[in-house]
């Protein structure tokens, strides 16, 4: 395990560069830990207090809708790491893929409750944090999986022609540390609410970052040509860079659109 460390490090060096370089600038910048996170992440989350965990009183940087999505995102990310398909391109099987639509599906019909429940109309159920929790965790994994297989597709010279997903016990696996996190979240332990909202910033810039590089390998046309997986080096650190920009350039813009036309922030 150690080695295999080792030989990332010295191969991907340049990534480790940029990851600490942006946790530095991140602990660098003026101001409590609690704000920034909600800064930084404010471009991707209206942040709700009604709609959001709490941790010792300090409200987590995303509600509980966009916590459960980036949590899916990043235990689907894992999951596939782990297993070596985190670049396989292949399509999944029709039930894998009406499944995923469902997932999604899920969520947007508790949004949709949710938006009835504040026009004041008629609504199905009772909204809650608990199914804004489960259906956001639903369609993260749905988002994870598509991401992974839209880079995989862009890299696939380096990539498996397989399913990164090939079956109902792989959902099941990326599902089942959902029930602990769950737990986690309403424990509202106060030591917990630093590395909690530091997954959930970690988990959104591993986000934009794939999706960026995605973008970066398509648009440079690197497709053909990256035909070992060094050849992400460079360009998955600049992607790195992107996607945290991606992310300060969302929070900034909303900021200033909050403050410029009047819109509360919770919108």
């Amino acid at each position: 395990m150690g080695s295999a460390i080792i030989l990332s490090i010295r191969r991907f060096w340049l990534w480790y560069v940029v990851a600490l370089a942006g946790v530095m600038l991140f602990l660098l910048v003026p101001g409590g830990f609690a704000e920034k996170s909600r800064t930084l992440l404010h471009g991707l989350c209206a942040q709700t207090p009604t709609h959001s965990f709490a941790f010792g009183g300090q409200l987590l940087p995303f509600d509980a809708r966009m916590t459960g999505i980036y949590s899916g995102v990043l235990m689907t990310m894992v999951y596939l790491l782990a297993r070596g398909r985190i670049l396989a391109w292949g399509m999944p099987s029709w039930r894998i893929v009406v499944t995923l639509a469902v997932f999604v599906g899920a969520m947007a019909a508790d949004g949709f409750n949710s938006l009835f429940t504040d026009l004041g109309l008629w609504h199905p159920w009772t909204p809650g944090n608990a199914a804004r929790l489960v259906t956001g965790y639903l369609a993260g994994v749905a988002l994870g999986v598509v991401l992974a297989w839209l880079l995989g597709s862009a890299v696939y010279r380096v990539g498996k022609r397989q399913a990164g997903i090939r079956g109902f016990a792989d959902i099941a696996m990326i599902l089942i540390p959902l029930v602990p996190f769950a737990v986690i979240l309403y424990s509202e332990a106060a030591w917990l609410y630093v590395p909690i909202s530091m997954l959930l910033v970690l988990s959104a810039w591993l986000t934009m970052s794939v999706l960026a590089l995605a973008v970066v390998v398509l648009a440079l046309r690197l497709d053909e040509r990256v035909d070992r997986v060094q050849g992400l080096h460079i360009p998955g650190a600049a992607a790195a860079v992107f996607g945290l920009a991606i992310m300060l350039s969302l929070a900034l813009g909303r900021m200033w659109l909050e403050t410029t036309l009047g819109i509360p922030s919770t919108l």
